[in-house]
């Protein structure tokens, strides 16, 4: 078969991006007989790490697709078009959109496949969209991804019943493939300090710390995790608690609330409690994992929740919301909670932080839950499904 793929996301630094490319790169190691033609941007056309088994067509667009994407931007009719001819001229037989994040419309008939991640946008409107022209042309994205998509591709049981309920699709249309964490994170003997790694947040070194990683969007709910936090200081044995928040706030695409969280951090006089680290490369973030007392993802929901399985994959235990996978996935190697409930979530982690062989038996089972997930696994079971016949 020759495999069209939309590479629109393989730059995003979120979810979408490291979705695409882990995907992507397990399906060029294999060796199916399959030829796959991957359509970028010029800028992600000029990236050194596209894999070199695939043909790689480059669409002269005039702003690339992840970022006008974004929550500030808009794609032109004039780049969906660019897009979409370079798809209809090509030969395939089937095409692929890692996300529909970066979705447009197919000329002319070809078997398609659409991932939709979460319906976090959906559920929480108000959380993800700066302003109502944003949710309406994301809803008429959504609306023509669905309709025109054989077959729609999703991360988790929990995901896929929200997208059947909330986009009326038959179940038999929307199949699961888990993502997985990748090989970097595991155990690590002697993790580097984050005074280490982390010389612009001045964090003490020694300090023990929670770890959030993830994107500042409000949907995070990441407001709830300052406050029970903050409601931590008035434990003596946890004054010298840290709490460290990854995620690249200064260049994300996405709806941010990162403004009104450093408010509340300094209005509260955590500044030299709360780090706020921006952007932290893998190489680093597994050293980060490694050395967490807990890492902590209070999302309002979350499609699957990868932070969870790589820290997971490290031996750190899991604190998250119940709203998504986490606790389905990894049974007790997380503690949830409900994700508006900060009393709850302050009492969860006051108790695990003082209970070490509490956080040492979860982190043993997470890493035994999360031993079978894997990218060349999700790589087959996306192979084998755009090898179905029509019907099927």
């Amino acid at each position: 078969m020759r495999i069209g793929i939309d590479g629109g996301c393989w730059l995003n630094r979120r979810g979408y991006g490291r979705y695409t490319r882990s995907l992507l790169t397990a399906l060029a190691r294999r060796d199916d007989g399959d030829r796959y033609v991957l359509f970028v941007d010029p800028e992600t056309g000029r990236d050194p790490h596209l894999p070199a088994a695939f043909e790689t067509i480059v669409v002269p667009v005039r702003n690339p697709p992840a970022q006008a994407a974004s929550a500030s931007g808009r794609r032109g009719l004039g780049d969906l078009l660019r897009m979409s001819w370079a798809v209809a001229r090509s030969p395939l037989d089937a095409f692929f959109f890692p996300s529909v994040y970066t979705f447009f419309p197919l000329l002319r008939p070809v078997r398609s496949f659409v991932a939709i991640h979460d319906v976090i946008a959906e559920r929480h409107p108000a959380q993800v969209f700066a302003n109502r022209r944003l949710k309406f042309f994301w809803n008429a994205k959504l609306a023509m991804a669905t309709r025109q998509a054989h077959v729609i591709l999703t991360v988790s049981d929990h995901a896929r019943e929200g997208i059947i309920r909330e986009f009326r699709l038959r179940p038999e249309r929307v199949r699961v493939i888990l993502e997985a964490p990748d090989p970097i994170f595991r155990p690590i003997p002697s993790p580097r300090d984050p005074a280490d790694l982390l010389a612009a947040c001045s964090v003490p070194r020694t300090a023990r710390y929670l770890l959030y990683v993830g994107g500042m969007s409000p949907h995070k709910n990441l407001h709830v995790l300052l406050e029970a936090y903050r409601r931590l200081m008035d434990d003596d044995e946890l004054r010298e608690l840290r709490l460290l928040l990854v995620g690249d706030y200064a260049a994300d695409v996405f709806y941010s609330s990162y403004t009104e969280l450093k408010a509340t951090v300094d209005r509260h006089g955590l500044g030299d409690r709360v780090f706020f680290t921006g952007f932290v490369p893998d190489e680093a973030l597994v050293d980060l994992y490694n050395r967490a007392d807990l890492l902590v993802l209070p999302s309002l929901e979350e499609g699957f929740g990868l932070p969870a399985f790589e820290a997971a994959a490290c031996g750190t235990p899991i604190v998250a919301s119940t709203v998504g996978p986490v606790e389905a996935l990894l049974g007790p190697a997380a503690w949830t909670f409900p994700p508006h409930d900060v009393d709850a979530l302050a009492a969860g982690l006051r108790g695990l932080l003082h209970d070490p062989a509490r956080r040492q038996a979860m982190g043993e089972e997470g890493r035994r839950r999360v031993a079978d997930f894997s990218w060349e696994r999700a790589a087959a079971q996306a192979h084998a499904m755009f090898h179905e016949r029509e019907g099927t």
